[in-house]
């Protein structure tokens, strides 16, 4: 049995989805920017989103800095079960995978990739479906202890509480007790 017949397919798939991202050129795409908690982080996350498609195949590629308290939050209109990739992107970043209830179903940690050739750059599947990502700088999600549950809310006030990340399941659960 040629079991190469069974991958192809998906191999093909993948690439058909992430090819757009190879060849955007960017050229005016704009993105509105927004705050967000996440986790048990006190203080905001100012994103760009990302929400159409041209702004999705954009990303953060080009760029050579991400601020520290940045990052880009990439919202679908249904759920997706197809990888990220780095190519033209300069800046080695985390992305946290969201399902539908805005909790985080995984986690990768992305380095650029050096090759011209998009089919050369490794792709960071998440292994499970999600509906939003959230890009930030490499390191950000273990130095502020971000883990798998964690949830994320958009906000427009100065500072998260702890009942939105981490801490809203566990408030949920005592209210429900009482």
């Amino acid at each position: 049995m040629d079991t190469g017949k069974r991958w192809l397919p998906g191999v093909v798939m993948v690439w058909a989805l992430a090819a757009p991202v190879a060849y955007g050129t960017g050229g005016g795409v704009t993105f509105d920017k927004t705050t967000v908690c996440l986790g048990d982080i006190s203080d905001p996350v100012t994103v760009e989103v990302a929400e159409t498609e041209k702004q999705r195949n954009r990303g953060l590629m080009e760029r050579t800095d991400l601020a520290a308290d940045a990052g880009m939050l990439f919202l679908f209109d249904r759920e997706m079960n197809v990888g990220f990739y780095m190519f033209r992107t300069r800046i080695p970043l985390d992305v946290a995978f969201f399902d539908d209830d805005k909790k985080i179903v995984a986690m990768k940690t992305m380095v650029p990739c050096v090759s011209q050739d998009p089919r050369r750059c490794a792709i960071y599947n998440p292994g499970v479906a999600f509906s939003s990502a959230l890009e930030v700088n490499a390191g950000f999600l273990k130095r502020h202890e971000i883990k798998k549950g964690d949830r994320y809310s958009m906000t427009s006030a100065a500072k998260c509480s702890a009942e939105r990340g981490r801490g809203q399941a566990a408030a949920q659960e005592s209210r429900a007790g009482d």
